[in-house]
């Protein structure tokens, strides 16, 4: 784990650098929104990074079973980006606004389709930044189905509602802010073991390959 983390220290260190400018100079909501959306960026490429050379590593002469390598590795990742988390919270707070704990918030939610969805494009393509952009636009996509879903329920004045039925109001929870976390929860966790399963199958061809 020691060796892997200095591997990645800097693709972790860029988790803290990269939205540190938008929470320093942008002291508004769109500038915590931005923040958070680099953030988010920051810790899909630590994870896409993590998976970019399954099959190499393998090849290595790695005999564990797919299954151990796969949970020491999201566990490694899950502590990195908790790490991460943790000091973007204090630059959140401490930088941008001490009582906006709704951003701290947010900042935890990214975890999980960071750790969840960026394995499996980054196995599916081989490219990190591909993976990324999958990830960003997959996410992204249920948003959408959830606008999609609220006007089929609200009509199509749902924008023109005072707020609109058809933004993300996170301090005051709609129906769109909680079809977006159930989709993305679902696509989530749909995505994990599909890109377990993907991992134990690159994994386990490339461990036989020098003996074939």
């Amino acid at each position: 784990m020691s060796k892997w983390l200095r591997h990645f220290s800097p693709a972790w260190l860029g988790c803290l650098v990269l939205p540190l400018p938008a929470i320093v100079l942008w002291r508004s909501h769109y500038g915590r929104t931005i923040s958070l959306c680099l953030f988010f960026i920051a810790c899909a490429h630590l994870v896409a990074s993590a998976f970019r050379e399954t099959s190499e590593q393998a090849i290595t002469g790695d005999e564990q079973p797919p299954q151990q390598v796969w949970r020491s590795r999201m566990r490694t990742l899950s502590l990195a980006l908790m790490a991460a988390f943790a000091g973007v919270s204090l630059l959140l707070l401490g930088l941008s606004d001490v009582r906006d704990f709704v951003a701290v918030a947010l900042a935890f939610l990214l975890l999980i389709p960071s750790l969840c969805v960026v394995p499996y494009f980054t196995l599916l393509t081989g490219k990190p930044l591909a993976a990324i952009v999958f990830t960003l636009f997959a996410v992204f996509g249920m948003k959408l189905l959830g606008c999609v879903v609220v006007v089929l329920v609200y009509g199509w004045q749902a924008s023109a509602h005072d707020p609109p039925y058809t933004d993300l109001s996170w301090t005051h929870p709609n129906l769109l802010v909680w079809l977006f976390w159930l989709f993305t929860s679902t696509l989530s966790l749909s995505l994990y073991f599909l890109g377990q399963r993907r991992f134990c199958k690159i994994h386990g061809r490339a461990a036989k390959s020098p003996r074939d």
